[in-house]
């Protein structure tokens, strides 16, 4: 019988699956930046020679672009020590800031259209119903005195 660590590396050796290696060797390279700069990168991929880094803030993206070179060294270290990462061999390192929301700042921030938000108001009653009801036709009265009678109600609770 395989063991687990087996299956999942024929399963990372699928051709049609490759995007998972990059995947982990993103997460490789990312777990050797300071911590600061690395909670920033919201993904990163590569295009031709070029890899991508996208960053959640246009302040870290100053301080990339003072790191890169360190970045750099660091790539060229973790393909040296760690054959999976070769994948990831870029010439050329971009930073920018992604304006794109992941899953959970949508659930955060955008409602979800599909449930009813009903508003829960509850304010407290402060009229005590006391008025003079001046009405000439019989419905306009009635109509009033059911507000009234509402209004005590409301006043009671």
């Amino acid at each position: 019988m395989k063991s687990s660590k087996i299956i999942v590396s024929h399963i990372k050796n699928t051709p049609s699956l490759s995007h998972l290696k990059r995947v982990q060797s993103y997460k490789k390279l990312l777990s050797l930046l300071p911590p600061r700069l690395a909670s920033g990168v919201k993904f990163a991929y590569n295009k031709g020679d070029t890899l991508y880094l996208a960053l959640n803030h246009p302040g870290l993206k100053m301080e990339f672009d003072y790191k890169i070179d360190l970045i750099k060294r660091l790539l060229k270290e973790l393909i040296l020590q760690d054959s999976e990462c070769e994948n990831i061999d870029a010439k050329e390192i971009k930073v920018f800031v992604s304006r794109k929301l992941t899953q959970e700042e949508k659930e955060k921030f955008l409602p979800n259209l599909y449930t009813k938000i009903e508003p829960n108001y509850s304010y407290k009653e402060v009229s005590f119903g006391e008025f003079k009801n001046l009405s000439n036709s019989k419905e306009l009265f009635t109509v009033f005195e059911k507000i009234r009678e509402a209004v005590l109600c409301l006043r009671k609770v």
